[in-house]
């Protein structure tokens, strides 16, 4: 079985000792792979400061020299792998930015590129702002020859339906009626892309319920993606009211260490196995 850890919203205002401080005492073991934000809007998010919620400005990750320097270093020991966390990851009155926003094409391409200038890697996947994709935004996203990951709707209007669609709706119902787990943890194959849902680590999640999850994806030889934020492991937790999310985090990687023939991977690694 696979384990992967995934962390969502690096971006400009990250402070390289923020991921050291959550991933320095496991990425020896593991490579993080950090979904990236190429260019940061002005729009509230916990992961960049107050002040920046409002306002027209854009904020390019490569500006950032320090972080960028950092993260390059980290690259090259095979710690840290770098996927496309869309474009700016502006917020709509309507929706989020990959279901209601403009050019999605071009601002895949866009970014595409610029990540892959900035941190000298390609960039081979793509994770949704919010988990939240038009059929549109799908498309934009594989005609730029990306994957995907992401807990996504299934529903013939999110997604452009194929063959290989009936396919994998059938194999998702069907592990979800065998298990009671709704993220289904194996690689989906389409014509263009794969896909991979991830399971969450935030504030609400019960760590019982994620071990439990595990255990399953360990019986079925899947793949488990945890996903999770670095910027809110100091959040309190709702179901462990005397711990954080990072204390919550740490004893579940013991959980996971404490198994036998587990494989530690990157997301890309795990699309190519």
């Amino acid at each position: 079985m696979r384990f992967a850890v995934v962390d969502h919203d690096t971006n400009y205002f990250t402070k390289p000792e923020q991921l050291e401080n959550v991933y320095g005492k496991i990425w020896d073991k593991i490579p993080i792979s950090l979904s990236v934000i190429p260019f940061h809007a002005c729009t509230k998010s916990g992961a960049i400061p107050q002040e920046y919620w409002q306002g027209d400005r854009i904020f390019p990750i490569g500006e950032n020299k320090e972080l960028v320097e950092f993260l390059k270093r980290k690259i090259s020991e095979n710690k840290v792998s770098i996927l496309m966390h869309g474009y700016s990851h502006r917020d709509y009155e309507n929706g989020y930015e990959f279901e209601v926003g403009e050019n999605l094409y071009e601002k895949v391409k866009e970014g595409k590129k610029y990540l892959e200038e900035t941190f000298r890697v390609e960039i081979r996947t793509f994770v949704p702002p919010h988990n939240s994709l038009s059929k549109e935004g799908m498309k934009a996203i594989i005609a730029n020859k990306l994957n995907i990951i992401g807990s996504l709707s299934f529903h013939p209007s999110r997604r452009p339906v194929e063959i290989k669609y009936i396919f994998n709706l059938f194999q998702r119902k069907f592990f979800q009626l065998m298990t009671g787990i709704s993220t289904y943890p194996m690689v989906m194959r389409f014509r263009s892309h794969y896909e991979l849902a991830c399971f969450s680590l935030i504030p609400s999640t019960k760590v019982e319920e994620l071990k439990r999850a595990f255990n399953l994806v360990c019986k079925y030889n899947g793949n488990f993606c945890l996903a999770t934020h670095h910027w809110e492991m100091n959040a309190k937790m709702k179901n462990e009211y005397k711990k954080t999310q990072k204390e919550i985090f740490e004893e579940f990687f013991k959980f996971v260490e404490g198994r036998n023939g587990i494989i530690y991977s990157t997301i890309d690694e795990i699309f190519s196995h």
